[in-house]
């Protein structure tokens, strides 16, 4: 801990640097508990059925939960500044991961979606890195004094639309409303005119008037899987037999957890009903064996999260770490609240996992880098304690 005593009109006081934010990190390391044993329960009877070892999903889980560490301490060491002279080199390297996804058979398609890279060993999805990506781009952008209207600007807007542009037809649609919200909620953080914020929506309102006036139709936008699982959504009579069945039987599992829970274990939609119970539906699983006790324990540590997040990016002292520290708040909780959204049929069912939680180690391993920023940005946090004087304040 560094200080430094300064001597003003009689006054003493100390400049006191601070140390990481240990209570953000301890947030952190209990979501990952709690995600080593909803996956861990979750996967048991998926890997008897397939024949596999017992532990098969969760040795890997552990392993990229060990990887997530290191990536995390790394880059709580390493000076968040240093991040602006990697950022369009970073972006093309992502690009490029994005290009192989699509056009080489190194891509794997999953559940309608071709958004994994297959590199033998093991699989991940190149679309996850897509998120720091567009949020270091941004936050280069927005952090300049001058005008953003310009060939730099122009560059940054170019990249961006590309990544974006993959990672919708993959199709990923909710990762790119989730990037877009997160750009716009940059943009205004950044203290910028609102002009531009009015005029990049004019695309999705005049997109909006052009489906009620049947002049165009969502299927020359969305798969037909995802119009189905909107028109589920809507349908006051959902098709639990096809689209609705997921969601239909994650209500099943939150209502039948109650107060306490069934217990470690006993989830039964775990067996067989509910798809997808280690990765897009593990909060049903958590709900069901945990019951709405440990639902509410999950929502209070990210509220958590998201306030010593935006703490961070309050009092960061140059606005590239605040934008840093705005956009990975936003982009993890959001998240959080769209996965939780679906299981509770809050929203219409797409792939999104739940942060720190869900199976899945591409996810995993970039949320606990983005935390490790997230870390190095709250020890550039000063604070000023007067010693001597009339005033006595922090």
């Amino acid at each position: 801990m560094k200080e430094m005593e300064y001597h003003n009109n009689k006054i003493e006081y100390q400049v006191i640097k601070t140390k990481y934010d240990y209570r953000l990190l301890y947030i952190v390391v209990g979501l990952i508990s709690i995600g080593v044993m909803a996956v861990a329960s979750a996967t048991f009877p998926m890997c008897l059925s397939k024949h596999l070892n017992a532990f098969y999903y969760i040795v890997q889980h552990i392993v990229w939960i060990i990887l997530g560490w290191f990536g995390l301490r790394w880059f709580t060491k390493y000076n968040y500044k240093n991040l602006k002279q990697h950022t369009f080199s970073f972006a093309i390297f992502v690009i490029v991961l994005l290009l192989i996804v699509k056009f080489t058979p190194l891509g794997v398609t999953i559940n309608h979606a071709r958004r994994w890279l297959n590199l033998g060993l093991f699989q991940f999805q190149p679309s996850e890195f897509t998120k720091l990506a567009v949020i270091m781009l941004f936050a280069n952008l927005f952090s300049i004094k001058n005008k953003i209207i310009n060939e730099k600007g122009f560059m940054h807007f170019l990249l961006v639309g590309i990544m974006l542009g993959l990672v919708l037809i993959q199709p990923n649609l909710s990762m790119v409303l989730i990037l877009s919200f997160i750009s716009l909620l940059m943009y205004f953080v950044s203290g910028r005119t609102l002009k531009y914020v009015g005029i990049s929506l004019i695309i999705p309102v005049a997109l909006v008037v052009l489906l009620k006036m049947h002049v165009i139709e969502l299927s020359q936008f969305l798969q037909p899987h995802q119009i189905s699982r909107i028109h589920n959504f809507t349908n006051p009579k959902p098709d639990i037999e096809c689209e609705g069945y997921q969601v239909y039987h994650s209500m099943i599992a939150i209502a039948s957890g109650g107060f306490f829970g069934q217990g470690f274990g006993a989830s039964k939609e775990k067996l067989g009903w509910l798809p997808e119970a280690h990765t897009d539906f593990i909060f049903s699983v958590i709900a069901e064996e945990m019951g709405y006790l440990g639902c509410f324990i999950i929502v209070l540590l990210f509220l958590t999260l998201f306030t010593r997040g935006l703490l961070i990016g309050y009092k960061c002292p140059d606005m590239y770490g605040r934008l840093l520290a705005i956009g990975i708040t936003n982009l993890i909780t959001i998240q959080a609240f769209f996965n939780i959204s679906v299981a509770t049929s809050f929203l219409p069912a797409t792939g999104i996992t739940l942060p720190f939680i869900s199976y899945g180690g591409s996810s995993l391993f970039v949320c606990m880098c983005l935390i490790g920023i997230l870390l190095n940005i709250s020890k550039t946090q000063t604070r000023r304690v007067f010693i001597k004087g009339r005033f006595n304040e922090k």
